[in-house]
């Protein structure tokens, strides 16, 4: 019997010990960063929810809702930018030619492989083409004010990624017995995926001029 008490008067104790611990166990409450940001999600979802205006996904199925998509940080409407320098120069007009014929070169790629998956467009790839690339859109960033030119740098550096990609992909894969395949479905799929998307910046850039 005594054993019994002792043992009960053991779990209480810890019991009381418990309940008196600090309160580590609580999440601590949001921080003012955390509750801008909640309060920044709820406004905007607000706005768009009055305005009539959700994502076609939500309007589908009313089980869930999507926030709007919002411009990036980087992202500048061409119809805000600002010119500070001479886009009639010699040098700017050189470089919005070199960045118009190199998308018509994308264009070309593209009708060539949708008519023919094999065709060969081993011409696109040139030993100093990103190089030539970047001296031009470098050169349209100059002539952009500071705000301008983070959007303008934006399409750039996508351009060239793009254009590594496809020019990585055009080249025909060979066997290890040096034998040229032929392009596979997936191959073509990544290269007319990387045109697509290089044609898309370029003529997006192409408006801040």
């Amino acid at each position: 019997m005594a054993a019994r008490r002792a043992s009960a008067l053991t779990l209480s104790a810890l019991a009381l010990a418990l309940l008196a611990l600090p309160s580590a166990f609580v999440p601590a409450p949001a921080g003012p960063c955390e509750s801008r940001r909640g309060a920044l999600a709820l406004g905007t979802f607000g706005a768009a929810a009055s305005s009539g205006v959700l994502p076609a996904a939500a309007e589908k199925s009313k089980d869930y809702f999507i926030l709007p998509e919002l411009p990036g940080p980087f992202e500048v409407d061409p119809k805000e930018a600002i010119i500070v320098g001479d886009a009639e120069a010699p040098q700017a007009k050189q470089a919005r030619a070199k960045v118009e014929s190199l998308l018509k070169e994308a264009e070309t790629i593209l009708a060539k492989l949708e008519e023919d998956p094999q065709a060969d467009v081993s011409f696109a790839v040139q030993e100093f083409g990103i190089a030539d690339l970047r001296v031009a859109t470098n050169t349209i960033n100059n002539l952009m004010d500071e705000a301008t030119a983070a959007g303008t740098q934006r399409l750039q550096r996508l351009m060239i990624h793009n254009k590594y990609l496809y020019e990585d992909e055009i080249p025909f894969p060979v066997s290890k017995k040096g034998v040229v395949q032929k392009r596979g479905p997936a191959r073509l799929a990544r290269i007319q995926a990387s045109l697509k998307k290089y044609a898309e910046y370029s003529r997006e850039l192409l408006q801040f001029l």
